[in-house]
């Protein structure tokens, strides 16, 4: 049989590990406190975010916190994608500790049902709307289809890709050399010529045109495709 003072000895080791192991910040309650604050941030400025911690490593050992632990960040509010959340604790021990973690918001955005080069006039069966993840989408995205169909991409898109406002160009409407109509307005009246573009042009954009009739080069804007508005 064991003895008393060697049962004793073994109590006394116990409670002693016990009392270590309850000396030590628990490591879930560090990332769940990096979570809220996280969360907290994301949904003060988008719908439905999702927030991933990463885990901490199992080895680290902390004093535990006798007051409530601290957060903060150096990032911007409104980051989104990967992300260090600061966890601080004042006493007993000073320490910090940096927790990361990933801001996901899903939107439906627009992307390419199908391979498009570069110069591609878009058109609605070209594009879809699709749920991405828009802290993967650095460039920017879209999603009204009325502000892509028509328009030209800048370079080749894979299918799949969502598309961005820098893929996009508009479309040259007026090509320089081609047979256009001036459309000068005074007062109630409308004179319609014939022309030719000098440059090539888009939508809204001033376009100079050298008149059939005259010769003379008059300054226009595109009002639609082969239309250009002479003000008098």
């Amino acid at each position: 049989m064991l003895s008393r003072r060697y049962i004793l000895y073994l109590g006394a080791a116990f409670f002693t590990s016990q009392v270590f192991a309850d000396t030590k910040q628990s490591l879930p309650e560090i990332e769940q406190a990096a979570f809220v604050y996280a969360m907290n941030q994301a949904q003060a400025r988008y719908d439905n975010p999702q927030i991933i911690v990463e885990s901490m490593d199992k080895r680290l050992r902390l004093d535990t916190c006798s007051r409530p632990l601290e957060t903060f960040s150096t990032s911007k509010a409104d980051t989104l994608g990967n992300r260090s959340i600061g966890i601080r604790c004042r006493a007993p021990t000073d320490w910090t500790v940096y927790v990361s973690v990933k801001v996901k918001v899903l939107r439906p955005v627009l992307v390419t049902t199908k391979p498009l080069a570069a110069n591609h006039i878009v058109s609605a069966s070209d594009i879809k709307l699709s749920m991405h993840d828009i802290s993967d989408l650095r460039l920017g995205f879209v999603t009204d289809m009325k502000k892509v169909v028509g328009q030209q991409l800048k370079y080749p898109l894979a299918m799949g890709t969502a598309l961005s406002p820098r893929s996009l160009k508009q479309r040259k409407v007026v090509q320089r050399g081609e047979h256009v109509v001036l459309v000068a307005q005074a007062g109630g009246m409308e004179i319609r010529m014939n022309g030719t573009a000098m440059q090539d042009a888009m939508l809204g954009e001033r376009v100079r045109v050298e008149n059939s009739s005259s010769k003379r080069i008059v300054e226009g804007v595109v009002k639609a495709p082969g239309i250009i508005l002479v003000i008098m």
